[in-house]
């Protein structure tokens, strides 16, 4: 069995961020809705025990979300360890890759799997850590490969990021990771179509949806994110994934509020909408 802990939930700046007065930061800061942190997951294929976890990108809440979580805090053996065995990334964002630097402190190099672009593009985080843990880069592929015990990945290439597809190589059983979506190439297309489970990008819920809040602001797809609607929402629609979960949503979309007609849509098309602490087992 592969478990799945979502670790955070939110694009950018999560929820509510920390300049933007939004209907939907104002409700979260007074507890109508719940708080979201950046994006992340944490997986781990270690039979029942689930003491060894691989991150899929590191936000910049990592430490409060190893907080909330115990199986990513340090067991009692010893003074100084952790069950993070590794980090795969799916771009440089900066939502997705500072957390890095919060891993400093550990004494083995830290393990990072990640495109040759992505590392490219983290030489400073590269520079930066070599003073403490430094980094040893493993790079991904297109085809599966061992990750820890059970779990094989593979990445699938997209505009300006990837998505990574996790396979229980005990059951076959898949799941699919996209927080970073800026067009439906054939190769995801497939990709969702013969997962289990979907996590997919629902940062925006329209190409302007920014506009609104902030006078010039680049739309969705100039951001490389597909938004739900006339985008994303038809296509999960189809999908016979037995899951399909939008993630890395950002604080102005309105999805996040109930009862609004927006998320009515999104849950009539069998689609959900992620929440920070949500397990998955495959």
């Amino acid at each position: 069995m592969i478990r799945i802990h979502i670790l955070g939930t939110a694009a950018g700046g999560g929820l509510p961020q920390w300049n933007c007065a939004c209907a939907n930061c104002v409700a979260a800061r007074a507890g109508k809705i719940a708080p979201q942190t950046q994006s992340s997951i944490a997986i781990s294929g270690d039979a029942e025990k689930f003491l060894s976890w691989f991150l899929i990108n590191a936000s910049p809440d990592l430490a409060r979300q190893i907080e909330s979580m115990p199986r990513l805090q340090p067991h009692h053996e010893s003074p100084r360890n952790t069950p993070i065995a590794g980090v795969l990334l799916t771009n440089a964002d900066i939502d997705h890759a500072l957390g890095l630097l919060l891993l400093r402190q550990q004494e083995p190099p830290q393990v990072i799997y990640a495109a040759d672009e992505t590392r490219t593009a983290l030489e400073w985080i590269d520079r930066v850590l070599a003073r403490f843990s430094g980094i040893e880069w493993r790079k991904t592929t297109a085809e599966f490969q061992s990750l820890s015990g059970r779990i094989g990945f593979r990445t699938i290439e997209l505009p300006r990021s990837v998505a990574l597809q996790l396979r229980d190589d005990t059951s076959g059983a898949t799941a699919l990771f996209a927080p970073s979506v800026g067009e439906l190439t054939d190769e995801l297309r497939d990709a969702v179509h013969t997962s289990d489970v979907v996590l997919f990008d629902g940062t925006f819920w329209s190409d302007d949806e920014l506009a609104a809040v902030r006078l010039g602001a680049r739309s969705a797809r100039e951001m490389n994110h597909l938004p739900i609607r006339g985008g994303s929402l038809d296509f999960l629609r189809q999908s016979p994934a037995r899951r399909k979960i939008y993630t890395h949503i950002n604080n102005t979309n309105p999805i996040l509020m109930p009862e609004t007609r927006e998320r009515a849509q999104v849950e009539q098309a069998g689609i959900e909408i992620a929440r920070d602490g949500l397990e998955i087992v495959l």
